[in-house]
């Protein structure tokens, strides 16, 4: 497998790396019954659902794309690009669940 996520820097972080590790914990112990093109499909559909009941179906395809905006951003070897601040301006203390 290919080298982990950096680690998440706030509080927030620390809870999102650690769902992260099970997370990935769990896609390892997949490996055997399921390619690793079969795993994405059907992380990238519980992401799409998990974040569409939480902020709309709109926000989480925008989170979406500033993710694999990122991700594009590390992988040109941009540093000043980071997961960090991904979730600026997807607080959902206060939006209305749709």
């Amino acid at each position: 497998m290919g080298s982990p996520v950096p680690v998440l820097a706030d509080q927030t972080g620390l809870v999102m790396e650690d769902f992260y590790k099970e997370a990935h914990a769990l896609a390892e112990s997949a490996a055997e019954d399921m390619s690793g093109a079969a795993q994405t499909v059907v992380l990238f559909r519980v992401a799409l659902e998990r974040g569409s009941a939480e902020i709309g179906m709109m926000p989480t395809i925008h989170l979406l794309s500033k993710l694999l905006t990122t991700t594009f951003g590390i992988m040109a070897g941009d540093d000043d690009v980071s997961f960090d601040n991904v979730l600026d301006g997807f607080d959902v203390e206060d939006e209305t669940p749709h």
